[in-house]
């Protein structure tokens, strides 16, 4: 009878004990436009905060579906966005860019994770052929939680049209390149550029 009576309150404590560490496990439905004061509170550890910033509990949706988020150290307000296994990448003023293969499984997006900027590396180029228009080029290199990086490149297209144009409103489409191509570009105008300056 003791036995029986020890293993049932072991039985309950482990319920009790179960059930409050339940919130660590918490599936929580976070915007992905929600405004810079909102983007570094953990809403496990601060609930009070969810309603204000617009955080919801998810309790009939299935959890991969809903857009998860993590920004990049640069440019400004540059992040990633994975909804189930579709990766997007989105830079301000810009169409979401799609990016695939391995980087889309070895990035977390965790509770935890979505706190940490992801630190990658971000060249920006620009430059002015002769007779030309500017021509203005990024490479985003970015590392994963699994311990490998991966480089973008692409060509930022020159604005059409109005700010009352639906283009504008909705942002530029970016023109994804090569990188040998980013890298023999700037390589070639610097090259130029101290040529026509007397360096060599």
């Amino acid at each position: 009878m003791k036995m029986r009576l020890f293993t049932l309150i072991g039985f309950s404590s482990f319920v009790f004990l179960t059930g409050c560490g339940g919130t660590s496990q918490e599936k929580l439905e976070v915007p992905t436009n929600m405004p810079p004061a909102c983007r570094d509170i953990d809403f496990i550890a601060q609930p009070e905060m969810r309603e204000m910033c617009g955080v919801r509990t998810v309790h009939f949706q299935a959890y991969r579906n809903i857009p998860q988020q993590r920004y990049l150290i640069k440019p400004q307000n540059a992040s990633l966005v994975r909804t189930d296994k579709k990766l997007e990448l989105r830079l301000e003023n810009t169409l979401p860019v799609d990016l695939t293969g391995p980087i889309v499984n070895e990035v977390s997006f965790t509770q935890d994770k979505r706190l940490e900027k992801i630190r990658n590396q971000y060249d920006y180029f620009e430059f002015y052929p002769e007779g030309g228009t500017r021509v203005r080029i990024f490479k985003l290199t970015i590392p994963t939680d699994a311990g490998t990086q991966y480089s973008y490149c692409f060509r930022v297209p020159p604005r059409r049209g109005t700010s009352r144009t639906r283009n504008v409103a909705m942002g530029n489409e970016m023109e994804q390149i090569g990188c040998d191509e980013y890298d023999d570009t700037v390589r070639d105008n610097v090259a130029a550029s101290k040529i026509k300056n007397g360096r060599r």
